[in-house]
């Protein structure tokens, strides 16, 4: 059972179910990877069960008898998705989950700086570079074969453009959902990581929510904010809400 006393502050703190919202995933499969599975086989009148470890190491499993992620969880998470989206096993990522987490020493390989991910590829940088540095050489990782040389190019320039890095611990510290031109960050500084508009700390879903009966120019005087915040604020709640 997980340490129910420990603080909240700082990490970020989700529902399975925003979770799944935020990152388009049906709740079970963030159970799945989270917490494992079980399955069963064999002839009807002699089935056998068996279990699957979860793909990912949780920060707090359980909280009141409910699953909750972490922020560094939600982001790792996020990477998984774009792995099975490519076709990748969860068997294959567990096992580079495995490896990177020794090779970087962290209980969060898949958010670590040094860690890149595109079309079901693995790549680490094996230079132990800071974490606002730009690696010239990658190496793409499996779980079959030893690390061997890529070309970083727009595979890191695309990375770095929606995550920030924390310099101390080298791990994402905030994250862009929509990129870089969209003023909607995650920080699990700020309102326990919920979406807030950028350089604020004001909610998305809350200028969602009065927006239902106020026009936009009502809203951004309500909260200080100008209407491009609120428009797109708005816009990536439209979004979260239409993929559901």
């Amino acid at each position: 059972m997980a340490d129910q006393s420990r603080s909240l502050l700082g990490v970020g703190i989700y529902t399975r179910a925003e979770a799944a919202r935020l990152l388009k995933l049906s709740p079970a499969r963030v159970s799945t990877w989270l917490r494992g599975y079980r399955y069963t086989w064999g002839p009807r009148n002699a089935r056998r069960q068996g279990k699957q470890p979860p793909v990912l190491k949780t920060d707090i499993p359980m909280f009141d008898g409910m699953l909750v992620v972490s922020f560094l969880e939600l982001m790792e998470l996020r990477v998984v998705k774009r792995f099975r989206d490519a076709g990748t096993s969860l068997q294959a990522v567990r096992l580079v989950w495995q490896r990177a987490a020794r090779e970087f020493g962290t209980d969060h390989p898949f958010a670590h700086h040094r860690f890149f991910a595109k079309a079901g590829h693995i790549f680490v940088s094996l230079e132990n570079e800071p974490p606002d540095a730009i690696p010239e050489v990658l190496y793409e990782i499996s779980s079959r074969r030893e690390p061997h040389q890529a070309i970083a190019g727009l595979l890191v320039k695309e990375s770095i453009q929606v995550v920030e890095f924390d310099t101390r611990t080298e791990l994402v510290r905030e994250w862009r959902p929509r990129g870089p031109a969209t003023p909607v960050v995650l920080n699990p500084g700020i309102a326990f990581g919920a979406p807030t508009v950028a350089g604020t700390r004001v909610p998305t879903d809350v200028l969602y929510r009065f927006a239902q009966s106020r026009q936009v120019t009502t809203v951004a005087q309500l909260f200080e904010l100008t209407e491009e915040q609120v428009t797109a604020a708005l816009d990536f709640e439209t979004h979260l809400a239409k993929a559901a």
